[in-house]
């Protein structure tokens, strides 16, 4: 199990779930390269590389940022995340700014959702001695 930190340098495998108990109580800013799992209460900033759950009974408040976003028990803020479940029982209060956006039956969304549009690679500019008749013309 993951506890905030790297180990020296090495990469955390995708396996490693940092776990926020029943009853804790944090506040802060997290940065994190492992999943992230939330029984009790979080506040603050979180950026994730990789995925995060709340649990039935965590509550998360503040901004988040990471790979994928399960909410199973209650999320208040700002989303940007690639991925987005608001599963029956969660609640999502906020903003969401996602590819995907799934919302099960019986679950609360209050909010303003958007989705991210990936921008498509810059073309590649012909040099002046490679452009066609047409091409000069326009």
């Amino acid at each position: 199990m993951a506890i905030f930190t790297k180990d020296d340098g090495r990469s955390i495998s995708s396996s490693e779930t940092t776990l926020i108990a029943v009853g804790a109580n944090i506040k802060g800013e997290f940065v994190l390269e492992s999943r992230l799992h939330v029984d009790g209460e979080l506040e603050g900033t979180i950026e994730s590389t990789s995925v995060i759950v709340i649990g039935k009974k965590g509550r998360v408040k503040g901004d988040l940022k990471a790979e994928k976003l399960v909410v199973n028990g209650e999320f208040e803020g700002s989303a940007d995340c690639s991925y987005v479940e608001v599963l029956a029982g969660g609640r999502f209060i906020g903003n969401v700014l996602s590819k995907e956006l799934m919302i099960e039956s019986k679950a609360y969304f209050q909010g303003q959702s958007n989705i991210r549009v990936d921008t498509p690679a810059p073309s590649v500019l012909k040099s002046d001695s490679t452009q066609t008749k047409e091409e000069e013309e326009a």
